[in-house]
């Protein structure tokens, strides 16, 4: 019978694309199930970037949001303290909506990106509390677009809670 885990984790996503230099907060949920050794684990991500600038006659707000699925296989290994690394392929899509209020007038435009599909490599350590219980760390490297490989990357850490349900 495989192991299953329910996971969940806050943690930050750094673009390194030259338009997006911010550092948004992001929550990733997932469901792992395998062996103790090696499982499968699809996922769902979400981040939201907000902020605003001032010009000499003008005010610019801007959101973006940012959403992926993704299934990775994930190596693992047992202990109290549990190391773990993994990748896998990923479908992800942006949407950024810009507000732009002058003396003139307002201007506001909404941009979707993908959903395109793209890469993903992880690796953490998961901290057994209880056999049940875990908290974990997670650091990972996303490349959101395989036509644009260096144009849709992404760093991410996270930290979060799994609990097992078998």
């Amino acid at each position: 019978m495989p192991a299953i885990e329910i996971r969940s984790a806050l943690g930050a996503s750094h673009y390194l694309h030259a338009d997006l230099d911010y550092t948004a907060p992001t929550f990733l949920v997932s469901l792992r199930v395998g062996t103790p050794a090696i499982a499968i684990e699809p996922e769902f991500a979400f981040a939201r970037h907000d902020t605003t600038r001032d010009f000499l006659d003008a005010h610019v707000s801007e959101r973006a949001e940012f959403k992926s699925a993704g299934l990775n296989v994930v190596r693992r290994w047992q202990g109290s303290i549990a190391p773990f690394v993994g990748g896998g392929v990923g479908v992800f899509s942006e949407r950024r909506r810009t507000q732009t209020s002058t003396r003139s007038g307002d201007f506001s435009s909404d941009r979707t990106d993908g959903p395109r599909g793209g890469l993903q490599a992880l690796g953490g350590v998961d901290v057994r509390l209880t056999s049940r219980v875990a908290l974990f760390g997670e650091m990972r490297y996303e490349i959101r677009s395989l036509t644009d490989p260096g144009g849709g990357s992404v760093v991410q850490g996270f930290g979060g809670m799994a609990f097992a349900l078998r």
